[in-house]
């Protein structure tokens, strides 16, 4: 008895998807070690990061990050 053709519909692979999830989860764990650090010693931790130039608010900083990243497609 032949049996059945059963194909896989996904195009990433679970080793791919794994090697993504850990990549994720590590530079999470550390921005937010930077962040706590900083939280805990009262620094302005936000301006150690690329991007943030020194920003006020949060929505300073990500209208900035917008505009950096529709520069650099266009």
């Amino acid at each position: 008895m032949a049996q059945p053709n059963v194909s896989n519909n996904s195009f990433i692979s679970d080793n791919h998807l794994n090697g993504y999830r850990m990549l994720f989860v590590l530079l999470f764990l550390v921005f937010m070690a930077l962040a706590v650090f900083g939280q805990v010693l009262a620094l302005n931790w936000r301006t150690w990061l690329p991007g943030a130039e020194g920003s006020p608010t949060t929505w300073v900083g990500v209208k900035s990050a917008v505009y950096t990243v529709i520069s650099q497609l266009s």
